[in-house]
């Protein structure tokens, strides 16, 4: 019994494939009981628009999702509709807005300003000057206050290959505001699966968890970021051993709310 993922995507986000009820079905067949879409948010300007859906699709994918939330009450799924969201502080209100409908909204970082133009993350090796622009940006993500959890934090060592002294000192940062904010942090399982340029795992990274850890954190989740059909339990079990050897203890999904979700320590 795997119980919940909380970061699933769908054709709908623009770079990943399989309606919405294909996952919801998935997710009854591999013992699911909470299962959260969380498409990449799309802007009013269309920003980011190559990897993400066009804005006129927002509400089609809002109302299948609602839909599902009924037909799979009835079977023993909790379906909820949420937004990954790639942060932008002049769009804080359209950010509450999507409370109105969505039962949480989380965050990630997937892109940082170089040269006046947004750079993404997954297309190429980052410097170091990017680590900084990287942590400036998820920090401001985490001080906005309604994101339910920081997703794949340190995804940027997709791009950078090594645990020196320019990724621990962001590391230390994100991590730092992570706790100040009571903010959980993603252990995410499409790093653990997806190709690498390097000889680990693109992420997790080990060396980000182990620094949390010793620097006190407590609030983790783990989800798998599923962008397929095959792939929306595949990597929990290798989260599970991660996290074992690492002495994380994940958070349980507790009850959901409109406009909030409230997890619990499983003690």
């Amino acid at each position: 019994m795997f119980d919940y993922n909380l970061h699933t995507h769908s054709i709908y986000c623009g770079h990943g494939s399989g309606y919405p009820e294909e996952y919801a079905k998935r997710a009854k067949e591999d013992g699911l009981g909470v299962l959260g879409f969380t498409e990449h948010l799309p802007f009013p300007d269309d920003r980011l628009h190559s990897s993400r859906m066009a804005f006129a699709k927002k509400d089609v994918y809002e109302e299948e999702v609602l839909r599902l939330k009924k037909v799979y009450a009835k079977k023993g799924v909790d379906i909820l509709l949420g937004w990954e969201c790639d942060y932008f502080p002049e769009f804080d209100d359209y950010y509450d807005s999507l409370l109105e409908k969505a039962d949480y909204l989380i965050f990630g970082t997937h892109y940082t300003l170089k040269d006046g133009e947004y750079k993404s993350l997954f297309t190429r090796p980052l410097e170091k000057n990017d680590l900084y622009d990287y942590a400036r940006s998820t920090i401001r993500a985490m001080e906005y206050p309604h994101f339910s959890f920081a997703a794949h934090p340190d995804v940027f060592f997709i791009g950078y290959e090594k645990f020196d002294d320019e990724a621990k000192a962001v590391s230390k940062d994100i991590i730092s505001c992570a706790i100040s904010h009571d903010l959980p942090m993603e252990m995410n399982g499409n790093g653990l699966i997806r190709t690498s340029r390097y000889s680990r795992p693109s992420y997790p990274m080990r060396e980000f968890w182990e620094l949390a850890l010793e620097m006190g954190a407590k609030k983790f989740i783990r989800n798998t970021d599923a962008h397929c059909v095959a792939n929306l339990t595949k990597s929990i079990p290798m989260l599970d051993d991660l996290s074992s050897e690492l002495g994380i203890r994940f958070m349980q999904v507790g009850s959901v709310s409109p406009f909030s979700l409230k997890m619990e320590q499983d003690n």
